[in-house]
């Protein structure tokens, strides 16, 4: 499933369930899973993760599940209207 012009990676339901067991343990991890690279958000989350180890959970389910949702649902409303 991949698009043609989309920037983001589609996530497959396997990527969802490794992110949510790294989310658990440590969740810059599920960021860099994520942005697939180490950017402005892993360095947050790492901040985050040291100083304040419950917001670093909060901001890594933000980033990896309600950060994005718009361009998921772009594309399944393309697909079903075609």
């Amino acid at each position: 499933m991949a698009l043609e012009n989309a920037k983001e990676i589609v996530e497959t339901d396997n990527d969802r369930i490794v992110m949510v067991i790294l989310l658990i343990f440590f969740p810059p991890l599920a960021v860099i899973m994520k942005c697939r690279s180490c950017n402005c958000w892993v360095v947050l989350c790492l901040v985050l993760y040291t100083f304040f180890i419950l917001p670093a959970y909060v901001m890594g389910v933000w980033f990896c599940f309600v950060r994005g949702r718009k361009h998921e649902n772009r594309y399944i409303y393309t697909q079903t209207s075609v």
